[in-house]
């Protein structure tokens, strides 16, 4: 069996006898610190558009995910402009109109500032620039390219389309703080947010998803804190479930049949609503957080789970990893529809030596 074969049968829940070997990804000061420890110089950084040689994901034999992602902000861009620039950090308005100051030496969400977004009457000056199609400006060649060069290179990468979910995009153009409050001053706004974006996302992933079969379509949403949900479940079932329901069932229509949502923090409130729109599976799961995988596998069978290893117990010693690893594989191997990874992007304190250890304990690992 390939290993894109293997990760999608443990993804549907097919008796396998090991798991696949797959990871989120690597914060890029991973690969510069790996270097510094031996890392082979051939060994190019990793990276999510196409193939570029050998990368992190090639030489440890791990499954890429292989995005798909069109450009779905505005077209044409805002200008952007760079308001303050230091040694540390730049200030700059970004092609989407938020001010946001960036950090030079840390891998990390920009930090809000001000937005060109903040309410409907906002929205209607910039609307056409958020809802036309624009086929060649959001699709272009260079995705076309990314999907040859995917499927060129056999066995490499698990391909997927990626999206900002429905809370994820408002918090792009119009800020966290004022997507919340939007849901309670102007909640008609909030739906007519969302179905404009439900119908953009059919007219630009239809083309796509005509030439090209695709393995899982990914939801980036990040809309989990360390105590639970940003949005409450109440407010997700009246705001988002209709348009989950709605985009996945178009990408149904395709033949599509994995959905993940891509959240930190604790997401139990929202695995049902998540679950009841149609997705059927679920990334990081961070153990900070209180994510516990064998429990929450217990409480949700059908869920596919990706994720729950704790990244903390790489930063130690080898009997550390051992014990994070018999604490959810055993019973994971057991429930099936899981995918081992790290509970985040794999991080620059985890040396390169207890990377690779981890790596060979679950591509060794076998089932009873």
């Amino acid at each position: 069996m390939k290993k894109t074969e293997l990760f999608c049968a443990c993804w549907d829940f097919e008796k396998t006898d090991r798991f696949p070997l797959f990871e989120h990804g690597f914060w890029p000061e991973t690969y510069t610190k790996w270097r510094a420890e031996g890392l082979p110089e051939d060994v190019a950084p990793p990276s999510f558009t196409g193939y570029k040689g050998k990368d992190l994901f090639e030489y440890f034999g791990i499954i890429k995910p292989g995005y798909i992602t069109p450009y779905i902000f505005m077209v044409p861009p805002l200008e952007h402009e760079v308001l303050e620039d230091t040694a540390d950090y730049y200030i700059a308005r970004n092609g989407n109109g938020a001010v946001v100051k960036c950090s030079k030496t840390v891998q990390t969400l920009p930090q809000e500032i001000d937005y060109a977004i903040t309410c409907e009457k906002d929205y209607h000056k910039y609307r056409d620039r958020l809802t036309i199609p624009a086929l060649e400006q959001r699709i272009g060649a260079n995705i076309w390219n990314d999907i040859e060069e995917y499927r060129n290179k056999d066995d490499y990468a698990a391909v997927c389309t990626h999206m900002h979910g429905f809370f994820a995009y408002p918090r792009e153009i119009l800020g966290v703080v004022n997507s919340l409050i939007l849901f309670y001053d102007e909640p008609d706004f909030v739906r007519l947010l969302f179905k404009d974006r439900v119908e953009l996302y059919k007219k630009v992933y239809a083309p796509i998803l005509e030439k090209t079969k695709i393995d899982f379509a990914f939801i980036w949403e990040d809309m989990c804190f360390k105590n639970g949900p940003l949005v409450s479940p109440e407010l997700f079932r009246e705001f988002l479930t209709l348009a989950y329901k709605e985009i996945i069932s178009f990408f149904k229509d395709f033949g599509v049949t994995r959905f993940v949502v891509d959240s930190d923090g604790d997401v139990l409130k929202l695995l049902p609503l998540w679950l009841e729109s149609g997705v059927n599976a679920v990334l990081p799961f961070e153990v900070q957080s209180g994510m516990d995988v064998v429990k929450i596998g217990e409480d949700f069978p059908d869920l596919t789970i990706i994720g729950g290893i704790n990244k903390y117990e790489l930063f130690k010693t080898k009997a550390d990893i051992d014990a994070e690893l018999n604490r959810v594989l055993p019973a994971m191997a057991k429930r099936g529809g899981y995918i081992p990874t790290l509970d985040h992007w794999v991080p620059p304190e985890i040396p390169l030596e207890n990377f690779e250890y981890y790596i060979e304990k679950i591509k060794n690992y076998r089932f009873d």
